[in-house]
């Protein structure tokens, strides 16, 4: 009757599911990477300065 126990299940961590899961692990990488480069293009653009208005009048004729 003792064998009848069904041996115990040794619960994985949630980080070595993240760690084993390569295509997961890519998918961050290049997800994280592109917010990161979005964040900061927008940052640099928002750092230039205003278009002197003659210059912009000289553009808009």
């Amino acid at each position: 009757m003792e064998n009848d126990k069904q041996p115990e299940e040794k619960k994985i961590p949630f980080s070595r599911m993240i760690m084993d899961d390569y295509m997961l692990l890519m998918f961050l990488g290049v997800t994280i990477y592109a917010i990161f480069y979005l964040l900061w293009g927008v940052m640099e653009l928002s750092n230039l300065p205003a278009i002197p208005e003659d210059i912009k009048n000289a553009l808009l004729k």
